[in-house]
């Protein structure tokens, strides 16, 4: 089943949201891309190994990957129009959308940028970023959807309360 372009964007920021709740205090932050063409995407695997096998939970394989001790943090990694995880660990080189809307009053990095100027890709359907600091942050056709800022995990998890 695949989801409408509306309803991947909503899933997307939940699954960050899912993915942040469940990663341990050396969250490294993640960056996903949902395709429905993944062979199309400018990506290059970082590890000689990026198949996800089956994985039946996804927010709780990228939690337990998403920290700099797992060799896939780095990077995005790819899912299908039913956020089934398809790659891991992929650097992502989409060209510049010179067009994008950008809210530099935010403290993003290339990820952030990537993730934007990605989503204008054809057969991209989302992408999103997550990290402590910096927040949840899905877009779609080359535009910032939805955001949500960093340090908002209760601090009875042992990070930093609402901000």
């Amino acid at each position: 089943m695949s989801l409408t372009e509306f309803e991947v964007t909503d899933a997307l920021f939940k699954l960050l949201m899912d993915v942040d709740a469940r990663a341990g205090l050396d969250f490294s932050g993640t960056g996903l891309i949902v395709s429905e063409r993944p062979d199309s995407l400018p990506i290059l695997p970082l590890r000689p190994f990026s198949d996800p096998g089956d994985a039946a939970d996804v927010a709780d394989r990228l939690a337990k990957i998403s920290n700099p001790a797992h060799e896939h943090h780095d990077g995005f990694h790819v899912l299908g129009p039913n956020l089934h995880l398809i790659h891991l660990a992929q650097y992502f080189s989409p060209p510049i959308v010179p067009s994008a809307p950008i809210d530099r009053s935010k403290r993003f990095g290339g990820r952030y940028l990537a993730a934007l100027f990605g989503s204008a890709l054809p057969g991209v359907l989302a992408t999103g970023v997550a990290s402590r600091d910096f927040g949840i942050a899905v877009f779609r056709e080359g535009r910032e959807m939805a955001y949500l800022r960093g340090n908002f995990v209760r601090a009875a998890a042992g990070r930093a309360g609402a901000s």
